[in-house]
């Protein structure tokens, strides 16, 4: 059995934001195509998907070269996960 931490709507919300990211990295979906070694098709795919796989979205932000952490919080303890390599998990 999964386990779903999020809600659909915020899975969508962080999807539409990734347009948005990109652009804030200064680049086009051509250019992060090529940087990822795929199509401009595919990238438009993976920012109108409602759901993706984390190593999907780890490649897209580490090739944006922007800082990512999943943070998790149980109880009162907190756990950060790097997700682009960028910079290190507290």
């Amino acid at each position: 059995m999964a386990l779903k931490i999020y809600s659909t709507e915020v899975i969508i919300q962080v999807v539409i934001d990734l347009s948005s990211i990109r652009s804030a990295a200064g680049m086009t979906q051509v250019q992060l195509a090529d940087a990822l070694g795929t199509t401009q098709g595919q990238i438009s795919r993976i920012e109108r998907q409602s759901d993706m796989l984390l190593s999907t979205l780890s490649a897209y932000l580490s090739a944006l070269g922007v800082d990512a952490q999943i943070v998790v919080e149980v109880g009162e303890q907190t756990m950060t996960y790097d997700l682009t390599g960028r910079k290190r998990a507290r």
